[in-house]
């Protein structure tokens, strides 16, 4: 018993302080979850960038893209446009007219791709005629200065973020643009209408800040570029275009695209086919499946990971209290038990030394108030009329059948001494031998049959004669002891009546067969 307690108790402090150390949150006893208030931390909510943040649903499609004016903001001129070209000199200058830009925007669930075509007329004859400066060019690419026009391909890419608030995160850009990384780089819809950009190029410098609008229904956007190097001593701002994207479908973009190469003479060699292409336009430029996951929260691991719930207070001490009530039970129930069983043995021990000593007239199936005086002054050595805790424990350690142990004794003089005064008096005595009935004939039933086997050992002519006096005396044995309830100790009054209504019937019986 005391072993399943121990156990009980272990197991309740570890469930315990095992779910302390690492529980599920929101649940009854546990803390919140912070996805139910941050959808960051929400595995359920959704990556799809349109369904983040519809807006780019209208922003999705095919544009062309005019360029109305480009100008220089610190001196109010335009930008000089064309303009001789460094190929170890980046921005330096494009030797062609202004361009045409054609954009091919679209999003694939988590992810944003920006496809764009620039293609530029040629110079006219007064920039060709222009003596070159060393280490400049007057084209790009195979054509001639004033004849040919050119192209050129450019895209930026990137995925939902994982703050899940509709932003696009860029990852690189390609062509045009310089194949290299954009983790600074963004687009945010501002409100139904507006969406700002800004882009950062951590290997030259570049900054773009896009500003756009929609107007006419969504089918045109509205707004202006500004175009700086970061880090140049002079002047870092290099211009600030004023753009209108017009909406177009699939075919109208093809379309243009292939009037703007004939009417600005681009060599085959020199034209991207946007039209075969699919991905990205810049081929071996694209990003490859190790970079999308570097930041694409479909296929890469969220900062924002649910911790471990914690017990709320309340259910903590609910369920301390509510193992210590039961720990507290058990130990009452586990020890009271072990009181009852020390109890009966020691009523047990008690009513075989009885039965040792008393000495009852034949035939009689009682025990008489002189049998029991007279065990009492046997008992009581002094002869002070009260039997005392030495006097009784002198008594039980003198029989022939074992010795009592001390806790049993305990526990029979303590029942034995029912109103607690330290001694034991005749009435007490009387009343605790009622409760000893069943154990007192079972203890003389014992020992008759130990006399009956006894008698056979030499099985004489006086053997047998008194065989049959023995067995009578068995029988007479069975005595039977009545108290008045009135001195019963009260949690014994319901076992001394059940002894006594027992008793009654037993006479009766034999009363009718004599």
């Amino acid at each position: 018993m005391g072993s399943m307690i121990k156990r009980l108790v272990g197991i309740l402090l570890f469930s315990l302080f095992a779910r302390a150390s690492g529980t599920d949150c929101g649940k009854w006893f546990s803390s919140d979850c912070l996805a139910d208030s941050d959808k960051r931390y929400d595995k359920g909510y959704t990556n799809n960038i349109t369904e983040q943040q519809s807006f780019w649903k209208q922003y999705e499609g095919y544009w062309i893209n005019e360029f109305l004016q480009v100008n220089n903001p610190i001196t109010g001129q335009d930008f000089t446009q064309p303009s001789f070209f460094n190929p170890k000199m980046p921005y330096t200058g494009i030797p062609y007219k202004l361009q045409r830009a054609f954009y091919n925007e679209s999003f694939v669930g988590s992810r944003f791709y920006s496809n764009r075509v620039y293609i530029s007329p040629p110079a006219d004859e007064i920039f060709c005629n222009q003596t070159i400066p060393e280490d400049f060019l007057n084209v790009i690419g195979n054509g001639q200065c004033g004849v040919n026009g050119y192209s050129e391909d450019a895209g930026v890419y990137g995925t939902s973020s994982y703050e899940k608030d509709g932003r696009i995160q860029f990852l690189r850009s390609t062509g045009e643009y310089g194949a290299n990384s954009n983790p600074n780089s963004n687009m945010t819809a501002v409100d139904e209408l507006t969406f700002f950009f800004a882009s950062t190029n951590e290997a030259d410098g570049l900054v773009n800040v896009f500003t756009g609008t929609f107007l006419n229904n969504l089918t045109q956007i509205s707004g202006t570029q500004s175009t700086f190097v970061q880090g140049l001593p002079n002047n870092p701002i290099l211009n600030t275009q004023v753009f209108l994207m017009t909406k177009v479908t699939r075919e109208e973009w093809l379309a243009a695209i292939e009037q703007e190469y004939e009417s600005a003479n681009v060599l085959p060699e020199d034209r991207i086919d946007v039209a075969g292409i699919q991905g990205c336009f810049s081929g071996d430029a694209c990003l490859t499946k190790e970079e999308w996951c570097t930041a694409d929260p479909e296929c890469s691991s969220s900062p924002y990971q649910e911790p471990d719930g914690t017990l709320k207070a309340g259910p903590i001490v609910g369920i301390v209290l509510a193992g210590v009530v039961v720990a507290v039970a058990l130990i009452v129930a586990y020890f009271d038990h072990k009181i009852r069983q020390l109890r009966k043995q020691a009523r047990h021990d008690f009513a075989r030394r009885v039965a040792q000593s008393v000495t009852l007239t034949p035939g009689s199936r009682q025990l008489s108030p002189e049998a029991l005086a007279a065990e009492f002054k046997k008992i009581d050595q002094d002869k002070n009329g009260s039997i005392s805790n030495e006097e009784l424990w002198e008594f039980v350690s003198s029989g022939k059948l074992g010795e009592m142990t001390r806790p049993e004794f305990d526990a029979l003089y303590a029942v034995m001494d029912a109103d607690g005064n330290g001694s034991v008096d005749f009435l007490e005595f009387c009343a605790y031998m009622s409760l000893c009935k069943a154990d007192f004939n079972e203890a003389k039933d014992r020992m008759s049959i130990r006399q009956v086997r006894a008698s056979f050992v030499a099985p004489t002519e006086a053997s047998r004669s008194s065989f049959a006096e023995q067995t009578a005396q068995r029988y007479s044995s069975r005595v039977s002891i009545k108290v008045p309830s009135n001195i019963v100790e009260e949690d014994d009054k319901e076992e001394a009546d059940e002894q006594n209504e027992d008793q009654d019937i037993e006479e009766k019986g034999s009363a009718g067969q004599e």
